[in-house]
């Protein structure tokens, strides 16, 4: 029995781990929310090929965190996985401030496999931190989360500025800066880890295989692997049909898993995959931000606050600071609800998302058709984000909660799994949705406008129709949600 008070001091590794993912997201965010725009004004490419690269890379960086985070379980431990994916990142960055429009892929490919190592592992690592029931969790992840927007908010809001004032390369080099921050504090700060994230069989880095000690063998298979994701965003339709191979390889895999399984275990489970399948369309939609809206903010938005021009990636910069302001009332309002028998289900919170996000892109129809034959006042780019987030804060937490809840015990690892495997998925969905927006190159504001109109009405239809589908769903969803115990329970009260 876990007998730690609620409001008990967090331990420190906490504020190690914090530091270590605040820098590290600045650096990541600073690269990933100017890249569409370098892609399209410093490499030449057009938009729908900058958005595909752009969705390929993000995949592939998410894709890689579950081999990251089995050599972390298996044979490296948090530590050294954490140390190793920080060093590769800091290397890619380097290569990428250097980078030609022949070499970029290379560059992007090592980063997605530092990602793969670094990105699962420090929250993994932070767990190992409290018991089974410790109720300093939640609080904990929740100020760790912080952590993560924090940097996010830093990083967009400098980004642009320094990539349009100083040239991109110096802000990928200063991306590269915040991720050797982000490997500093770590390593500073490993004597608060109190001997967590170790190895779990230090003898297996030693003992050779195949005649090769086992870190060069691991080093030698990074660098394929990094080879091969060079290779896949070079050649999108192969990398999108690996996606969908490996995504069905992972759902039948655990469908066979659960088809024996006890009755309760296999409804929920059943009902965890449609959860899962849905939010493909939400973050599909979701995830235009880094492409066709960021272009368009760029083309068609009166960026002038207050007399200053605003670089268009710092509009990012709004998701996560309505993250920040909005965490402690959303969660609140939950308890509020809960304690008065209101707190919507999942799956309706899941249709409430699909509802926000597509009302989201509508405003950005109604923007665009209020501006007639002039630019787009940037307020309305400030309403889109207040949806945007709210959709994101009602989805993004319940989702996560929803699968370490519905999973049986012994796949709750794997199905965490296949939630970042669909979100891998979406990034390339996007990347390729992103081409309806596509706008040729030389096009004038007016070509421009019917584009955007356009594809933004179809991302917003796109998550409402997918809302209100799933919201005919909902009964099915919910009853295979319940337990035999619930539905007695259900029963014995009517």
């Amino acid at each position: 029995m876990n007998t730690t008070a609620p409001h008990a001091r967090q331990p420190s590794a906490l504020y190690v781990l914090f530091l270590t993912e605040m820098w590290e997201r600045f650096g990541f965010y600073t690269m990933f929310s100017l890249f569409v725009l370098y892609a399209t004004q410093d490499i030449g490419l057009d938009d729908a090929d900058a958005a595909l690269l752009y969705g390929t890379f993000a995949s592939f960086a998410y894709m890689t965190t579950l081999p990251g985070g089995f050599l972390a379980d298996r044979l490296l431990g948090f530590r050294r996985a954490i140390i190793l994916g920080a060093t590769v990142m800091c290397l890619g960055y380097v290569s990428l401030f250097f980078a030609t429009p022949a070499t970029v892929t290379v560059s992007l490919g090592v980063l997605v496999i530092g990602n793969g190592l670094f990105k699962p592992n420090v929250g993994s690592l932070l767990g190992t931190f409290y018991g089974e029931n410790d109720p300093r969790r939640e609080s904990g992840f929740t100020i760790f989360y912080l952590g993560i927007n924090s940097g996010a908010f830093a990083a967009t809001l400098v980004a642009g500025w320094i990539g349009q004032t100083f040239g991109y390369d110096i802000a990928f080099g200063i991306a590269g800066i915040g991720k050797a921050i982000s490997l500093a504090t770590f390593v500073i700060g490993r004597r608060w880890l109190a001997g967590k994230g170790l190895p779990p069989d230090p003898e297996a880095l030693r003992r050779p295989r195949m005649g090769m000690p086992p870190i060069l063998l691991l080093l030698a298979g990074m660098a394929g692997a990094s080879l091969v994701a060079t290779f896949l965003m070079r050649h999108a339709t192969m990398a999108g049909e690996l996606l969908a191979v490996v995504a069905a390889i992972a759902f039948g895999y655990f469908i066979l898993q659960i088809w024996h399984d006890s009755h309760d275990n296999r409804r929920r489970s059943i009902a965890l995959i449609a959860l899962t399948l849905v939010s493909i369309v939400f973050w599909t939609v979701y995830n235009q931000v880094g492409t066709s809206f960021l272009l368009f903010t760029d083309r068609l938005v009166d960026r002038s606050v207050f007399g200053i021009t605003v670089p268009p990636s710092d509009f990012l910069s709004l998701n996560p600071l309505f993250i920040l302001l909005m965490g402690g009332p959303f969660a609140a309002l939950w308890v509020w609800l809960g304690r008065r028998g209101r707190n919507p289900s999942i799956p309706l919170k899941f249709v409430l998302g699909h509802l926000l996000l597509g009302s989201a892109f509508l405003v950005l129809v109604g923007a665009i058709s209020a501006g007639g034959d002039g630019q787009v006042p940037w307020p309305w780019l400030v309403l889109f984000f207040v949806l945007y987030t709210a959709a994101e804060m009602v989805l993004s937490p319940v989702g996560l909660a929803m699968t370490t809840a519905l999973a049986p015990e012994r796949l709750r690892g794997f199905a965490m799994g296949l939630w970042l495997l669909a979100a891998a998925l979406t990034y390339y969905l996007a990347g390729m949705a992103a081409g309806i927006a596509a706008v040729p190159k030389g096009a004038d504001d007016a070509a421009m406008r019917p584009i955007y109109s356009g594809a933004f009405l179809d991302y917003g239809l796109l998550a409402l129709g997918g809302g209100l589908l799933f919201l005919a769903l909902v009964p099915w969803v919910s009853g295979m949600m319940r337990t035999s115990r619930d539905t007695a329970t259900q029963n014995a009260g009517a």
